[in-house]
């Protein structure tokens, strides 16, 4: 790593995606003092306020990439018009349209990172979001391509920084299967980000949060006299990270160590809970409150396709109702209608009642609690599971709100009372950023993170001597006599174990037979903390990894040694084994070929 000139970090969010960077510099001392840069003024950005955040939307014509970011959702809305344009000619002329073709040679995808859930999830299928495909990994290859390549263009621009000099960070929510982490990862690799894990870091979001949070919390300010004052995070201090973003809301416990480093207190939490589901979801905005208006037989789906420039209009002037809507508010929420689409579902053409749409205090609550009640549900999930409870009078303990969603004061507030008498809730400068300089932060410096909490149990799959409560169809006697069973699952980490960063568990096997001139392992996980079989129920296998034994056939089996590592603490498991004879070894991030 000693070669690294520069750290970015890319943030691959549902709603948008945003870059930033610092230049690694010896001399800097305190990590508050690193210069992160970031852009703010991207194409197409529709809005007075700057955002470090473009949409994460491509626009594809005959399967190449026609347009990214706020212009794809600008192109695919001219597009629309002009194609709807065309219908409503051919139909008064009595003739067939010719935009069939044209429309054909056109995908547009718009919030691809749902496509990673699972097809079950309940966050899934939401008007206007790309979130039913089988394998989103190609498309969010060449989404990612296009934001590496202005990243690169900003970071190489004065060529003091080369491209090879950098190393890279990305973002994925803490609730993600290891799958989806997977595919993440394969999907940067295949846009043009380097394979070697050590140059391309994953990171949770809250951890990236987090770092973000312990930075700007812990500079030490002076008073009028120049006297340092303490830093907000102090060590032994526990706080909880709630970064509620635009598709998720993840939240995950941290102790700050002796040392000032950081570790995971408990196992993440979190759910389909971001900002977008107020505008998009099926008890959000652009559903219930114009289903009730417009009745229930309003084709979304199909007016989205028509009237999508629109329809972006009145979501993001029902998101700045939303973002100033209090918790005190008495006077109904007044939200500005584009009259072209109010007219299509059915309303009146009169433009003066198409001007606007008036939505009572009770019905704005609803539509925000859909989202505020499981993050407090969440938030009690979390604080059950610290070792004692929040104590904000001795240690000082903490809650720090992030996200997009961070500037709701709807959502402060609600847990504000919700914390009070428990915790101080504190929202840190630009909560819209912490997650995208929180992992510049982490990739400047990992250690800052010092351990995380297993998300489940690991081990693999081999043969271990007999004990009581094995099945005796599964028993067998080796070559030396001794009684052994096939398919035991043999632990590296537990569920919810402390978990240092950069950890590596051995575990030294043998092969089975004499004959064997390879080994394979297949590694499980499993909720539970232990587990004896690999066909116990829910046990997932979650990869494979092979070694040789060259170099070792002339021993006797039982010298035949292969070592086997699980590295732990990064957002994936890193596995090699190693050929203890020859030294030859085998890696692997494990293929995650199993869904939670």
């Amino acid at each position: 790593m000693s070669i690294d000139r520069v750290v970015a970090a890319i943030d691959f969010g549902t709603y948008g995606t945003g870059y930033a960077w610092a230049v690694v510099d010896p001399r800097i001392r305190h990590k508050a003092d690193r210069a992160i840069n970031d852009r703010d003024d991207w194409p197409d950005a529709t809005g007075a306020s700057s955002s470090p955040k473009t949409l994460t939307a491509l626009l594809l014509r005959d399967e190449k990439v026609l347009a990214w970011g706020h212009s794809a959702a600008r192109l695919r809305a001219e597009l629309e018009t002009r194609w709807h344009r065309e219908d409503v000619r051919a139909m008064e002329e009595d003739r067939p349209s010719a935009t069939e073709r044209e429309r054909a040679r056109h995908r547009y995808y718009y919030g691809l990172k749902m496509s990673l859930r699972q097809r079950d999830d309940p966050a899934r299928n939401r008007t206007g979001l790309t979130d039913d495909l089988g394998d989103p990994t190609e498309l969010i290859s060449a989404y990612l391509a296009e934001v590496v390549k202005a990243a690169l263009a900003d970071i190489t621009r004065d060529g003091q920084n080369p491209a090879s000099g950098i190393r890279w960070c990305l973002t994925v929510p803490a609730i993600w299967s290891e799958r989806s982490m997977d595919r993440m990862r394969r999907a940067a690799v295949a846009a043009g980000l380097p394979e070697d894990p050590a140059r391309l870091l994953l990171v949770p979001e809250p951890d990236a949060a987090a770092l973000y949070c312990d930075v700007v919390g812990t500079t030490a300010e002076t008073d009028d006299k120049g006297t340092p004052r303490p830093g907000l995070l102090r060590p032994g201090m526990r706080f909880l990270v709630l970064d509620c973003g635009g598709g998720t809301a993840d939240l995950v416990s941290y102790r700050i160590g002796t040392d000032g480093s950081i570790e995971q207190l408990c196992r993440p939490s979190g759910g389909p809970f971001g900002a977008e589901y107020t505008t998009q979801g099926r008890g959000g905005f652009l559903r219930k409150a114009l289903a009730l208006r417009f009745g229930g037989a309003v084709d979304f789906d199909g007016l989205y396709l028509t009237h999508a420039d629109q329809f972006a209009e009145l979501a993001a002037a029902w998101e700045r109702g939303r973002d100033s809507f209090t918790v005190e508010q008495q006077s109904p929420l007044v939200v500005d209608f584009p009259p072209r689409l109010y007219a299509s579902l059915g309303g009146t053409a009169d433009a003066r009642q198409g001007d606007t749409v008036v939505l009572p205090v009770g019905e704005v609550r609803a539509i925000l609690e859909s989202v505020v009640g499981p993050i407090l549900g969440k938030v009690d999930e979390q604080l059950a599971r610290w070792d004692h409870p929040p104590d904000p009078e001795g240690a000082g303990d903490a809650a720090f709100l992030v996200g997009g969603l961070a500037r709701s004061p709807y959502l402060r507030r609600r847990l504000e009372d919700h914390l009070q008498g428990r915790i101080p809730l504190r929202t840190p400068p630009r909560p819209e950023r912490a997650v995208l300089f929180g992992a510049v932060h982490y990739c400047y410096d990992p250690t800052l993170l010092r351990a995380r909490r297993a998300r489940y149990t690991y081990g693999c799959g081999c043969d271990l001597p007999f004990t009581d409560g094995d099945d005796p169809a599964l028993a067998f006697t080796d070559d030396t006599g001794e009684r052994k069973s096939h398919n035991r699952f043999l632990r590296f980490v537990e569920a919810d174990e402390k978990v240092p960063v950069d950890r590596e568990v051995r575990q030294r096997l043998l092969p089975t037979t004499a004959e064997q001139t390879t080994i394979q392992f297949d590694f499980y996980s499993t909720e539970e903390q232990d587990g004896r079989y690999v066909s116990d129920p829910g046990m997932e296998q979650v990869g494979t990894v092979e070694i040789g034994l060259e170099g070792a056939m002339h021993l006797p089996r039982t010298q035949r040694n292969v070592d086997v590592f699980m590295k732990f603490g990064e957002a994936d498991i890193q596995v090699r084994a190693v050929n203890v004879t020859t030294g030859a070894a085998q890696a692997t991030t494990l293929g995650f070929d199993s869904v939670r």
